[in-house]
C-alpha cells in the first residue's frame, strides 16, 4: 500500500468521527455524565439508550478522545468531552448538533451544486432560507447556538486585538442570540449595544444578554439588514454575515450598512475568514475551504481581502485594518470611502 494510497483510505474512514461527537451531543450524555463518572448501564438509563450499543458507543468516543475508558465499566468526560455540556463557559454542543443535524446531509449533495452551480434541491437559502428559521424554532434554536458557540472565541479575540472602548454604542448586525456583543460590551462596559436580526432569535437574545449580565445595556431590534435600519451607533460589527450571501445580496447589505456608517459617522467590523490568494495543502487554508465549500452549499461565499475590499466599495466604504486571528479569522475594519 503506498503512502498516499494510506492517507486518502484514513481521510476517507474519518467521517464517522464529527457524526459520532453530533450522536453524543444528541443523546446528551456530557450533561448527565458532568464531572464524574458513571457505569455504562446506569448512564443507559438515565439517558434512555440501550445498554450494549451505549457501551460500544462509549468505548469509540474513548478512542476519539470524549471520554475516558475506566476499564471497569465506567466512564467520564475529558476535558476535551466537557465541551459537549450544555453549561460549559466553552461549549461547542451546539456546533456538533448543527454540523451533524443540518450541514453534513447538504454535504451529503456537494455533487450536485458542483455539478449545477446551485445549491443542492431541497436547500432553503438566502432571504428564504433565513425567513424559514422564522417558521421552525427547533432549526432555528440548532443554528443560533452554533453561532453562539463559534462567535464567542472569535469576539473575545476580537477585543483583545483592537479597542472597543473608544465606542459608546456598538450594533451586532445580523448577530443572532448576541454572542458578539455579549463579549464586546464586557470588554467596553461603558458602552450600550443592540442585536439586530430576525424575529426567531429575539428569545435566545435576551435570555443571553441576561445571563452575561448585560441586559441593562443591551436590546434586540428586529429588522432585516436588505432594509434601512437604525443609524444610531458608533460601530457596526458583522461576524460571518456577508460569507452568506452571494454578490448581489452582499452588495444590498453593504448599501444600507455604508449608508448607516456615514450618517452616523460609524466604524465597519467584519469577523470573517478570509481566502488566500494562493490555495496549498495547509490547515489554515483547510479552514477557509472549508468555509467555502459550506457557504456554496447555501449560495454564499468566502472572499479574500482584495474581494471585501470591493465589495466594501459598494457602501462607499473602505478597508482600513486587517487584523489576524485564529484560525484564518481576521477582524476587518472599515470606513466611509
Amino acid at each position: 500500500m503506498s503512502e498516499a494510497q494510506d492517507e486518502l483510505r484514513l481521510l476517507i474512514a474519518s467521517y464517522w468521527k464529527p457524526l459520532a461527537v453530533t450522536a453524543a451531543a444528541r443523546l446528551g450524555l456530557a450533561d448527565v455524565l458532568g464531572d464524574g463518572k458513571m457505569l455504562a448501564g446506569n448512564l443507559a438509563q438515565r439517558i434512555d439508550a440501550d445498554a450494549g450499543n451505549l457501551h460500544r458507543f462509549l468505548r469509540a468516543l474513548a478512542s476519539i478522545g470524549i471520554v475516558t475508558n475506566h476499564g471497569d465499566g465506567s466512564f467520564s468526560l475529558t476535558e476535551m468531552g466537557q465541551r459537549l455540556r450544555s453549561n460549559h463557559p466553552e461549549s461547542l454542543k451546539g456546533m456538533a448538533l448543527h454540523v451533524g443535524t443540518q450541514l453534513s446531509p447538504a454535504y451529503a449533495e456537494l455533487h450536485q451544486c458542483v455539478a449545477t452551480g446551485r445549491p443542492p434541491e431541497g436547500i432553503k437559502y438566502g432571504p428564504d432560507g433565513f425567513a424559514e428559521l422564522n417558521l421552525d424554532p427547533a432549526a432555528a434554536a440548532i443554528f443560533n447556538q452554533a453561532m453562539v458557540d463559534n462567535s464567542r472565541r472569535f469576539a473575545a479575540e476580537a477585543a483583545r486585538a483592537y479597542d472597543f472602548t473608544r465606542f459608546a454604542t456598538i450594533m451586532d448586525v445580523g448577530g443572532g442570540y448576541g454572542a458578539v456583543l455579549g463579549e464586546l460590551l464586557k470588554a467596553a462596559p461603558q458602552a450600550k449595544g443592540m442585536v439586530l436580526d430576525l424575529p426567531h432569535a429575539r428569545e435566545g437574545a435576551e435570555r443571553l444578554f441576561a445571563a452575561e449580565g448585560v441586559d441593562a445595556r443591551a436590546e434586540f431590534v428586529d429588522a432585516s439588514f436588505f432594509e434601512p435600519f437604525p443609524r444610531s451607533a458608533d460601530a457596526y460589527v458583522l461576524k460571518y454575515i456577508l460569507h452568506d450571501w452571494d454578490d448581489e445580496h452582499a452588495r444590498r447589505i453593504v448599501e444600507q450598512l455604508g449608508a448607516a456608517a456615514r450618517a452616523s459617522g460609524g466604524t465597519v467590523l467584519l469577523i470573517e475568514k478570509l481566502m488566500p490568494e494562493l490555495v496549498d495543502a495547509n490547515a489554515d487554508h483547510a479552514i477557509a475551504l472549508y468555509g467555502d465549500m459550506t457557504m456554496m452549499l447555501w449560495n454564499g461565499r468566502e472572499r479574500t481581502e482584495a474581494e471585501f475590499n470591493r465589495l466594501l466599495a459598494f457602501g462607499d466604504l473602505t478597508l482600513t485594518e486587517s487584523l489576524p486571528l485564529s484560525d484564518n479569522h481576521f477582524l476587518l475594519v472599515a470606513g466611509p470611502a
